[in-house]
């Protein structure tokens, strides 16, 4: 039986993806913080839960070892994260270093343990959730941003060294998801219009955003399309945004989504 191990399965992108791959006859080892959160999950055929505290090296090391020693992992999903928001000065050190210690460091940490596991099979993928965020700076997405570029910098980095090995490696890159994602700081002040007008750029015309059963079809497509493909945005609305970006110079986009986002106010602010 092919097997999958997902990191933050408790909700959203992750739970979706777990609840499609064991629908398709998979196992999966879903790992999340709070074993309580497992739900129905729990129950399902084919699902295995364990807990995972991405802050805790201890835990990443004898959670993924144990799977390790009982499993042939077929796909290590790294999906779990969370953001905070707000202009970059008014960013408290705790809430960078927390945001670091989970996004980027834990997600290196579990990686790390998964790595001589594929490199011996010479087969497998290594898939992270990163963000539209990742690729495309956002303002008061600072931080989550230079997180999201590291995990970026990471998959990168892991598509050569890996590759000789057979080994896939792809990030999974998500825009506007209806989920409940954790903001645990959302700080506007001053940029209430511009949040809106991103807003509105990321839902592209949409009523809402896409649901996280869209991404986790995604994520099927990358363990199985074969492709040596390194960037998958999860649903056709990041998908467009996505390709409407990398058409572009950075330099030109810079300017275009200046105008996009601060436009009228920038106008106004030069008139007075």
């Amino acid at each position: 039986m092919n097997t999958i191990f997902i990191t933050g399965a408790s909700s959203g992108i992750g739970r979706a993806t777990a609840v499609y791959f064991a629908q398709k006859g998979w196992r999966v080892i879903a790992t999340m913080r709070n074993l309580q959160k497992a739900g129905d999950l729990a129950d399902m055929p084919n699902v295995v839960i364990m807990s995972l505290d991405l802050t805790k090296p201890d835990e990443i090391r004898e959670t993924c070892s144990r799977t390790l020693a009982e499993f042939d992992v077929d796909v290590l999903f790294n999906n779990a994260g969370y953001a905070i928001m707000g202009p970059f000065e008014r960013l408290p050190e705790d809430e960078l270093r927390k945001l670091f210690d989970t996004d980027v460091i834990g997600t290196m940490l579990v990686t790390q343990q998964f790595i001589p596991h594929f490199k011996k099979r010479r087969a497998g993928a290594i898939l992270t959730t990163t963000s539209l965020a990742g690729i495309i700076a956002l303002p008061r997405d600072g931080a989550y941003g230079a997180a999201k570029r590291a995990q970026q910098g990471m998959v990168e980095t892991l598509y050569y060294e890996l590759k000789p090995f057979g080994v896939k490696v792809a990030s999974m890159i998500p825009g506007g998801t209806s989920t409940n994602f954790q903001i645990p700081v959302n700080i506007l002040d001053g940029y209430e219009e511009p949040a809106a007008k991103q807003r509105e750029y990321l839902l592209d015309g949409n009523a809402a955003f896409p649901g996280p059963e869209e991404a986790a079809h995604i994520v099927w497509t990358a363990v199985n399309d074969g492709k040596d493909q390194l960037n998958y945005p999860t649903d056709s609305v990041c998908k467009k945004l996505y390709d409407h970006y990398v058409s572009m110079d950075v330099e030109d986009f810079k300017l275009w989504f200046y105008n996009r986002l601060f436009g009228a106010e920038a106008e106004q602010e030069r008139n007075l």
